[in-house]
């Protein structure tokens, strides 16, 4: 599975998911992760968007790594920094599947990770499940990841 940076266009976007900026320059769109798309719909807590974003940081730098050497920014960026915020990352993902636990990570990682609509999910990979429990299992499982990395 390949990592594809939020700004990158191949990265899968429905109709609802584009967002339509004006900045100036002309109008551009940008593709929005679908937990910040479930919290406009106030669908997700502030809170648990958040521990979204932190699952889906940690895991594109410490489980599928970054792609751009210069990510760290300007010259004075070292590989040995880089390395350590790599495993550091790569650890704070492990902590959270841990702490989510393997019954809701699938509905976590599709949803945060994948970009998958809990409606998605529970279509393709619920059995069956209904696309309002999915949303509360993923409900229930950002909670949990936001109590363990201590987010109010």
């Amino acid at each position: 599975m390949t990592h594809i940076p939020l700004a990158d266009p191949r990265r899968k976007a429905t109709r609802l998911s584009v967002e339509r900026l004006s900045d100036g320059f002309g109008v551009r769109t940008r593709v929005m992760p679908m937990t910040e798309l479930l919290e406009r719909r106030n669908a997700i807590s502030p809170r648990q968007a958040r521990a979204g974003a932190r699952i889906y940081a940690s895991w594109a730098l410490g489980i599928c790594g970054a792609h751009d050497a210069d990510a760290g920014g300007g010259g004075s960026f070292d590989a040995a920094g880089y390395r350590d915020a790599q495993l550091d990352a790569a650890r704070e993902y492990r902590e959270m599947r841990e702490a989510v636990g393997s019954r809701l990570w699938p509905v976590t990682f599709a949803c945060v990770c994948e970009d998958w609509s809990p409606s998605r999910f529970a279509n393709e990979r619920g059995r069956g499940m209904h696309k309002a429990a999915a949303l509360e299992l993923l409900r229930v499982a950002l909670d949990t990841a936001a109590d363990a990395l201590g987010l109010e």
